[in-house]
């Protein structure tokens, strides 16, 4: 159903895990006129409404940086999908800037933070996951009643790594992503003594410093890693299976109109896996796609690459490329504690005991942290709206964000979700701008 953001034309699409439009698949009602789409997907949120309040800040800001002749020609689409939050990861009220670096500092040590504030029981998580998990809320109630007891028994943390690791359902879709899938395979012993050194520590009491207790520590990060596996797993079947053919109609049905993809986290890797779905016949100056802004993009930054350079064979979307006629821009942040710190440490138990930490934190390293690596890649930093960035089509952009997206939201991930900026809204509207000559 069309509604409007102030004066521009604003629908929904959502579909379920598997890629399956469930609502909002019609076009606009008035689609006369109609020539730039800003399509914007968001990443992790513990409800639609969530989601919702977020496009509406997005796109307003844009809206607001639009003359009232492109606002007559433009119109806006929310995709929505079901994605989860952890309850204590939740961004809250703006807090400072992260001091640069502070969200990595930690890396080479592989030390994990202190808690501070309440820690979600395990009634809460197998609420707040039911959502995102349909059709397993009784295995979501056993994990959560055995966290909550942590019984001192080897056999039941065995039984918590099986029901965990039934949550993942979605094949896995790139090589890039081997890292975490080692999760789903490496002994239980290894699994949880390298989740234990991710989580974050309870004060000291003597629970939690016992064998048991750093075991159930690791449990508990265990479901964290896997369950936002899955979330990233179903980001790329939702956009390649749901957005991108879903595209592929629009641009049939109108056209002509130029779409714009914008994702936040994990809604980056889903816009860009939309690419892979579009139909084969719109490629180069033929696809609709004219530019593509990545939002601190919680994927691997080699997604793009021709040839990765720590280990053989293209990226998972390297073929993908010429589907956008336009730049393909991404932005990265060092106070994104999400995907500079958890992203790669999350692959540990893929590491090699001989390999170096810098080397692994390449290697599985995220877009968000240092956006697109391939050649060619132009590094810019992030400036004030009205900056004239001079993007050109064909060429992809690392926008230096650490200025802008850097205020301390969560104490997991930082300023991971701090991108609602005047300065992060003029970078797409500058991107939409640019024209093959």
């Amino acid at each position: 159903m069309e509604s409007h953001l102030g004066d521009v034309p604003y629908w929904e699409v959502e579909f379920d895990a598997a890629g399956v439009l469930r609502q909002g698949g019609n076009l606009p009602e008035t689609t006369a006129g109609l020539r730039e789409l800003f399509v914007f997907s968001h990443g992790w949120n513990s409800s639609f409404d969530g989601a919702r309040d977020l496009n509406a800040a997005m796109f307003g800001l844009i809206a607001g940086m639009l003359s009232a002749e492109q606002r007559a020609n433009t119109a806006f689409v929310g995709v929505l999908w079901p994605a989860l939050l952890f309850p204590e990861d939740a961004p809250g009220d703006t807090g400072p800037p992260v001091p640069r670096s502070s969200a990595t500092q930690d890396l080479g040590a592989l030390a994990s933070p202190q808690r501070t504030g309440e820690t979600s029981t395990g009634a809460d998580l197998a609420k707040a996951l039911a959502p995102a998990f349909p059709a397993q809320e009784e295995r979501l109630d056993e994990i959560g009643q055995l966290l909550d007891r942590q019984p001192q028994d080897r056999d039941r943390l065995l039984e918590f790594l099986r029901l965990t690791r039934g949550l993942v359902t979605t094949s896995s879709n790139a090589p890039e992503d081997a890292g975490e899938a080692a999760v789903l395979s490496a002994p239980p012993g290894r699994v949880f003594d390298a989740m234990a050194a991710l989580a974050p520590v309870d004060g000291g009491s003597e629970r939690a410093l016992s064998p048991f207790g750093r075991m159930w520590r690791g449990a508990r990060e265990t479901l964290r890693v896997l369950s936002y596996y899955e979330m990233k797993e179903r980001a790329g079947v939702v956009g390649r299976d749901g957005l991108g053919p879903l595209l592929g109609q629009m641009a049939h049905t109108i056209p002509g109109v130029r779409v714009h993809l914008l994702g936040h986290s994990f809604g980056a890797r889903l816009v860009s896996f939309a690419l892979s779905g579009l139909p084969p016949e719109l490629r180069g100056a033929n696809s609709p796609v004219k530019s593509l802004y990545l939002l601190q993009g919680a994927f691997s930054h080699f997604a793009f690459a021709p040839r990765a350079p720590v280990r053989d064979g293209a990226g998972v979307l390297a073929d993908c490329v010429d589907r956008v006629d336009g730049p393909l821009v991404c932005t990265f942040s060092e106070a994104d504690r999400a995907v500079a710190w958890l992203y790669p440490n999350a692959s540990r138990l893929a590491w090699h005991d001989a390999e170096l930490v810098d080397r692994i934190n390449y290697r599985w390293g995220a877009m968000g942290y240092d956006g697109y690596q391939q050649s060619g890649a132009q590094t810019l930093k992030m400036g004030q709206q009205g900056t004239d960035y001079g993007f050109q089509p064909d060429v992809f952009y690392r926008l230096d964000a650490n200025d802008v997206i850097n205020r301390n939201l969560s104490r997991f991930a930082q300023a991971h979700s701090d991108i609602r900026h005047p300065e992060v809204a003029w970078a797409a509207v500058s991107a939409a701008r640019s024209l093959r000559r």
